[in-house]
């Protein structure tokens, strides 16, 4: 019985040295995959951008005002960006994507071809504070449909990326980042302050798009809190005009009048 339990012992104790030696041992590090950039700045040294979709026939282009520092469309009094879609995000994207991997160093013109580049999908040129310059080309995608073959105009080596900044940097060109439209009320003017019961009352208001695109907006008359008339008018970016209502009230009393619940003003029916 003795040799017995000395035997179990033994059993236990070698079992437990095993599992004590798997778990302490130290663990090789993981193998992870280098990170290429195809290029890389500043995204703060970035002034000038035209990202182009050849085969759509599409381009834009940004310029960084040196006064706010803020990106603009390079055209002649070229509105502001949306800052709700450019913010940081855009420079930062440009300035240097992490390839997803390396696909091939100094590329022969057959293998550029057969990576898109002969028709790329969209093109970028950037300009950087000091002058220099970027030029990129994204080819076709890989295929399994999550990464875009890119590389520089100035090499021919080749590289894939994350097909989410090739999604994000083209819609930048197909659907531009204007500042939608907004209405903007000015504050209703009547045609007189004192008017007798039954004659009409004409009200007028300046209407304006605070937005760079073209919109339509329903312009609506309350007098005393009550909904008395719509009228829509369809503005270009940064355009205004005047809306003219005319009501007639039988009432005696003071009448307060907005225009789609904003700047009040009043008038009195005798």
């Amino acid at each position: 019985m003795k040799l017995k339990a000395i035997l179990i012992l033994l059993a236990v104790l070698a079992v437990a040295g095993t599992t004590y030696y798997f778990v302490s041992r130290p663990k090789p590090p993981p193998e992870t995959e280098p990170k290429y950039y195809v290029w890389d700045f500043k995204m703060d040294d970035l002034q000038h951008v035209v990202l182009s979709l050849p085969k759509a026939n599409q381009s834009e282009a940004f310029v960084k005002h040196a006064d706010d520092r803020n990106f603009y469309f390079d055209v002649v009094n070229g509105p502001k960006v949306d800052m709700q879609r450019w913010g940081g995000g855009i420079p930062l994207l440009l300035s240097g994507p992490g390839a997803t991997r390396l696909i091939l160093l100094n590329a022969p013109d057959t293998k550029l071809t057969e990576y898109g580049f002969n028709k790329p999908n969209m093109t970028a040129n950037l300009v950087l504070t000091d002058g220099s310059t970027y030029d990129i080309q994204v080819g076709d995608e890989n295929p399994e449909g999550t990464t875009y073959y890119v590389r520089l105009a100035s090499n021919k080596d080749v590289y894939t990326v994350d097909k989410t900044w090739y999604d994000v940097l083209s819609g930048i060109v197909s659907d531009p980042p204007y500042v939608p439209g907004a209405l903007v009320v000015g504050v209703p003017t009547v045609g007189t302050a004192e008017v007798a019961a039954g004659s009409p009352e004409t009200i007028t208001v300046n209407v304006s798009n605070g937005g760079d695109v073209k919109a339509s907006f329903d312009v609506t008359l309350l007098i005393n809190g009550d909904l008395t008339e719509t009228k829509t008018v369809t503005l270009e970016g940064r355009a205004s005009q005047n809306v003219t209502f005319t009501v007639t009230e039988k009432l005696p009393g003071k009448y307060v009048v907005s225009i789609n619940a904003k700047h009040n003003t009043t008038f009195t029916v005798q």
